[in-house]
């Protein structure tokens, strides 16, 4: 038998509220990156991952539902949907009956794809928005009242400045995604542009 001494209890006592803590942040953190920054998982399916990934076992449906507290029912078909993601696969546990399932590493190239397409989305979205005032600007320059062309030539600027990080950050992620070199002098321009 080996004895813990009260300081060393400490000590073990620290790092497992630690632990704890470091995995709470990371279940509960995933769960809102895959329903805003992926958006083909929703919080729950993000926190699933996130609890199997970082669980050194696997872990059944009931494991899964006393660790989140959501229901059984919710378990169940974000685990199914996890499964049709390939980011978990159900495993054999020896003397039991029960579904376990386990986090896959790797992530999936269809997760990665969508994350990028979604970023690009809202890339090619945003630079739509700059065109759109920017029209609105050269339209407003064309008018004869000359009071606020100073005005209209300052929000230009400005739009073409936003416009140029959206364009750099465009074939940044282009050359991410492709596997290629980055260069990361793409948003050096925007970096080093002084504002105001």
């Amino acid at each position: 038998m080996t004895l813990i001494m009260p300081q060393e209890a400490k000590k073990t006592n620290h790092v497992e509220a630690r632990v704890t803590e470091i995995r709470l942040h990371f279940i509960e953190s995933a769960g809102r990156i895959s329903a805003s920054l992926i958006g083909m998982l929703n919080r729950v399916c993000g926190q699933i991952y996130a609890l199997l990934f970082l669980s050194p076992k696997p872990l059944s449906l009931d494991d899964i539902v006393t660790e989140l507290g959501v229901s059984k029912g919710s378990v169940s078909v974000n685990i199914r949907l996890l499964e049709d993601f390939k980011l978990v696969k159900k495993v054999w546990v020896k003397g039991s009956r029960r579904d376990y399932y386990e986090a896959v590493a790797a992530i999936p190239e269809k997760i990665i794809r969508g994350f990028f397409e979604k970023i690009s989305r809202n890339i090619k979205d945003s630079l739509d928005m700059v065109d759109d005032c920017h029209c609105l600007a050269t339209d407003a320059s064309k008018s004869r009242d000359g009071s606020a062309h100073e005005e209209l030539r300052f929000i230009t600027e400005r739009l073409q400045l936003v416009r140029s990080f959206y364009e750099n950050a465009d074939r940044l992620f282009e050359a991410v995604y492709s596997g290629e070199k980055i260069d990361t002098s793409l948003l050096k321009p925007l970096l080093e542009r002084k504002i105001g």
